[in-house]
């Protein structure tokens, strides 16, 4: 039986775009629309997590992950054909309305949460957790989104890089929010704790071979 989703036509190291062109998979195009699908996959991850929780508010945030996701489908488009080879295949493109709503929800949410004047060194709960980690996956996507500009000067990335920029903030809130509070932040005084020597080891009464 044919499969579904194998066609061969990577089996040399390379693949071709939506708008015909092949590149080695090592390219930074190839790279960018990559990081951006980690992100994407694990922003879904969340989405199912947060909405599995119980939460009052999960099906409203869910519903902004969901929107989301469809904004990283714009941003993987756009950077699969960087010089716009193929505009048919774009029904949109990432701008200035995706920002507005996004910044939107990070004003929402930084109403609610009162960060510590201190360095946030981890999350408290499992959810939140996550959403630090997502926003790792997001600087890795907008690293990969600079080096593709570079390597390609044509690509209009203005809108996808300030995007890439205000996410990562906007995670990190809502980490901040599924903390509840309960904050866990740098403490220098664990370095200063007194351990004492450690306990001497007794030599075994039959050493094994070699031992001696």
């Amino acid at each position: 039986m044919r499969s579904q989703v194998t066609t061969k036509r990577g089996d040399r190291g390379t693949t071709v775009t939506i708008a015909g062109v092949e590149y080695s998979k090592s390219h930074p195009l190839i790279e960018c629309c990559g990081q951006i699908d980690t992100l994407r996959a694990y922003t879904a991850l969340c989405r199912l997590e947060l909405l599995a929780s119980g939460r009052d508010d999960a099906k409203r945030l869910g519903e902004l992950l969901h929107w989301l996701l469809h904004v990283y489908f714009l941003m993987g488009s756009q950077c699969n054909d960087p010089e716009n080879r193929k505009p048919e295949y774009r029904r949109l493109d990432v701008d200035a309305t995706h920002l507005a709503r996004l910044e939107a929800f990070q004003s929402e949410l930084e109403a609610k949460v009162k960060l510590p004047k201190q360095f946030i060194l981890s999350a408290s709960t499992p959810l939140a957790a996550q959403f630090d980690f997502a926003c790792t996956l997001v600087r890795q996507a907008e690293r990969s989104a600079v080096r593709l500009k570079e390597a390609v000067p044509a690509f209009e990335a203005a809108h996808i890089l300030v995007f890439l920029n205000r996410l990562s903030d906007c995670l990190f809130m809502l980490a901040r929010y599924l903390d509840g509070a309960e904050h866990l932040t740098v403490d220098y005084g664990v370095f200063e704790a007194q351990t004492g020597p450690a306990e001497p080891v007794d030599a075994p009464e039959n050493p094994a071979p070699g031992q001696e």
